[in-house]
């Protein structure tokens, strides 16, 4: 399978797509200059579905009944990375996204979490496999009882994961600055 297969998994799903994200840290080349803004206190205002295309298709899609979602497991103490996404997330959830955030030390559960996936319309599974420094490597399509095995995943993330504005609210973990 190949990222723009994925894309494409995702762009034909008619109800929901979910993402289970369990690293302290993702290298994505896109995000250098952001982050190193952020780290350096001078992060740029959060995006909107307009000056976004991409929350302009959460909000839409969203207000046409499709579920988009995420879980992030983190362990703590956070990364610098993974207080700059809890500040990106801010944006993603204001269009619509429903995302929530478990700590992998609070559920002895979340300990099994630790590889990546997309739950597409809860039929598909496709695993995100990266390297040990967080750069993406590839999709690969789940097979046979994967699928079900990523159900449960989701499941258990879940059922331990709080809503981003109330685990920001009750954590206040630094997300402005680094």
């Amino acid at each position: 399978m190949e990222l723009q297969d994925l894309a494409a998994l995702i762009q034909g799903a008619k109800r929901s797509a979910w993402r289970l994200e369990t690293l302290p840290v993702y290298t994505v080349p896109q995000e250098e200059e952001e982050f190193a803004a952020w780290r350096a206190g001078r992060a740029p205002k959060l995006q909107t579905p307009e000056t976004s295309a991409w929350l302009a298709e959460l909000r839409d899609t969203t207000a046409r009944g499709f579920s988009w979602g995420r879980v992030h497991v983190v362990d703590l103490p956070l990364t610098p990375y993974t207080r700059y996404e809890l500040w990106g997330y801010q944006a993603n959830a204001a269009a619509g996204e429903d995302i929530g955030i478990a700590e992998r030390d609070a559920h002895p559960d979340l300990e099994l979490l630790r590889r990546d996936f997309w739950l597409v319309d809860d039929a598909t599974a496709v695993w995100m496999d990266y390297d040990a420094d967080g750069r993406f490597l590839q999709p690969v399509l789940a097979t046979g009882g994967e699928v079900e095995v990523c159900r449960r995943m989701r499941d258990i993330a879940l059922a331990h994961a709080e809503p981003l504005e109330a685990y920001l609210t009750r954590k206040r973990p630094r997300i402005n600055a680094a």
